[in-house]
């Protein structure tokens, strides 16, 4: 049974491929959808945890799930977001609406420039909280949805810089917010900060890292800062550190790099590597 079930599945794929060339060519924008970060999402609105009627689920590993989507003629589904990049096979489909989490009109099918002939292929990155409407009394809508969960790559990068931006104005809320609840945060070793290594959590990573920051240095930049993606959701971050100790009056420009590991959008994990001989130096009298 597994043997035939993985047969179908193959030959699925293999469809959504074949019939993606030579099928009509419609602006992207067409398929309006909203996104954002799928960590701000609650998982209870996983599509599967709130609208488990609406979305099958064929396959699922550690790479990808695929789901088989319905919607009855006149069914409106439950509010849900789609956490991860998905290529979209559209079996059939009449007129629709999508609705984003507040009621509003993200798409309706209705004024479309042209009407989509099916069977269509689509692809969108993470999907927000939305919930659809079948205005057909008559068609259902059909489509396998292939969610590709390693497709994490510009979100993962989009959240390490947007933690970086946030530091350099000062907005520590924003960088806390990034942080999972768990986070276990290592300094370099022999780092003076590495004291309290690991830190866990965005509070002891507030109160045994940053602050201190704060009360030894009269400023302290983060400069050519360089973002490189790496294998199993991990980012490295290659930096400068440019600052001045208030002890001493001393300056370093210290090369550093930042290991950033992150799960659904979150930080769960950092660890520092540093010139620490650099900053000794301008630390001591």
């Amino acid at each position: 049974m597994k043997t035939l079930r993985n047969y179908l599945l193959i030959i699925a794929v293999f469809a959504i491929t074949a019939a993606s060339f030579g099928q009509q060519k419609l602006d992207a924008s067409t398929f309006a959808y909203n996104t954002g970060n799928p960590a701000d999402w609650p998982a209870a609105l996983d599509a599967v945890v709130a609208a488990p009627q609406n979305h099958k689920i064929l396959l699922e590993n550690d790479k990808v799930r695929v789901l088989e989507v319905t919607l009855l003629p006149g069914e409106k589904e439950p509010l849900h977001h789609h956490q991860w990049p998905s290529t979209l096979y559209i079996l059939s489909a009449g007129d629709f609406v999508d609705y984003d989490a507040q009621g509003n009109v993200i798409l309706d099918s209705r004024k479309f420039p042209e009407q989509p002939r099916f069977p269509l292929t689509i692809f969108k990155n993470a999907e927000a909280p939305h919930q659809a409407e079948n205005l057909s009394k008559t068609e259902t809508i059909k489509l396998i949805r292939v969610e590709m969960k390693n497709g994490n790559t510009a979100q993962n990068i989009a959240a390490v810089d947007g933690l970086y931006k946030a530091f350099a104005v000062g907005d520590i809320p924003t960088v806390l917010a990034s942080m999972d609840p768990k986070i276990v945060w290592n300094e370099a070793e022999s780092n003076s900060l590495a004291d309290g290594n690991p830190y866990i959590g965005p509070d002891a990573v507030l109160n045994g890292v940053f602050a201190r920051l704060g009360a030894d240095h009269e400023y302290f930049k983060l400069e050519d800062i360089k973002l490189h993606n790496m294998d199993n959701n991990q980012v490295l971050a290659t930096l400068r550190y440019d600052a001045k100790v208030k002890k001493t009056g001393k300056t370093y420009n210290a090369q550093v790099a930042h290991l950033w590991t992150l799960k659904d959008g979150k930080v769960v994990a950092f660890q520092q590597f540093l010139d620490t001989e650099k900053v000794a130096e301008a630390m001591e009298n």
